[in-house]
């Protein structure tokens, strides 16, 4: 058994995100989760903090102290409720006296949650140098996915050999594909953002196919998912938006049984998702600024 702690900032994305990176059940305390499988999940994640393999749980400090005793670690102690704060303290107190405290030990998480002590060995942690390093690409533009939320998505596509991106813009879900170790494939109808996705993927040593192409028109007929941010900017028209949505999801339908994408949170594309045969629809809003939440739309046939 492992354990993953989640960010606090959209707990349902993050479990989502858990449940399509490791594809089974799991359980939940407030901010936790405990699952079967890869006990590194964190390491690939957008939302999960750290994950590790689970030594012991529950709410017996005795029994607790006992699984731990005379091992060495650096402690962490999360508490991700304000009301079990003073609790958890009288817990890390009495945890500390069955170890050997040390910086120069594996790290040991104490997490108390809905009265639950979780205590478990940290295997991974999100990588975020990855995403500092990703954000410095040389080229972006006003509106552009943040490489977090690019990463997110692919992660919630489940993908496991390749994405496809329609509307690619400068390349940063084709950035986070590659880093995830997908194949990938770019497409946009502006050649100059062909260009300057080319540039960008370049500058981390990344390859993926580029193609200058319109997405009335895939030139792709087969893809594991389909990963994208499509417009939605004030440069369209509402009758021109509706038809490049109804465009895309057409040709979307033919291509792939998994499609994650990004759009406005004022706009809703359930029905005509359903009317192109996609019959799962999860929507989570993300908040971004005072003039934009994104809806993020995980769409399977």
């Amino acid at each position: 058994m492992n354990y993953a702690i989640l960010n606090l900032s959209n707990i349902f994305l993050a479990l989502d995100e858990l449940r399509a990176l490791n594809g089974k059940d799991i359980s939940y305390f407030y901010g936790i989760s405990l699952y079967e499988g890869d006990p590194y999940i964190a390491k690939r994640s957008a939302l999960i903090k750290v994950s590790g393999k689970l030594i012991s749980v529950g709410n017996d400090i005795e029994k607790i102290k006992g699984d731990i005793k005379g091992n060495c670690y650096s402690v962490d102690l999360h508490v991700p409720s304000r009301e079990d704060k003073e609790y958890a303290k009288n817990v890390y107190e009495e945890l500390i006296k069955s170890i050997n405290l040390s910086k120069r030990c594996n790290k040991l998480d104490v997490i108390v949650s809905e009265g639950q002590i979780v205590v478990g060995e940290r295997y991974a942690e999100k990588d975020t140098e990855s995403i500092a390093r990703h954000s410095k690409r040389p080229y972006t533009r006003s509106g552009s996915l943040n490489v977090e939320l690019a990463r997110l998505m692919i992660n919630l596509s489940r993908s496991r050999s390749n994405v496809l991106d329609p509307f690619v813009g400068t390349g940063t879900i084709l950035i986070e594909a590659n880093w995830l170790g997908l194949k990938c494939i770019g497409i946009d109808i502006d050649e100059q953002m062909i260009k300057n996705t080319k540039i960008n993927l370049d500058y981390f040593h990344y390859e993926c196919e580029l193609i200058h192409a319109d997405t009335n028109t895939l030139p792709i007929t087969r893809s594991e998912a389909i990963v994208t941010d499509p417009p939605y900017g004030r440069s369209f028209t509402p009758k021109g938006l509706s038809e490049l949505y109804q465009n895309f999801f057409a040709e979307a339908s033919n291509v792939t049984k998994n499609l994650i994408f990004t759009t406005d949170s004022r706009f809703d594309w359930r029905d005509t998702l359903k009317s192109y045969g996609f019959k799962q629809i999860k929507i989570h809003t993300v908040y971004e600024h005072k003039s934009l939440s994104r809806a993020i739309y995980v769409v399977r046939k």
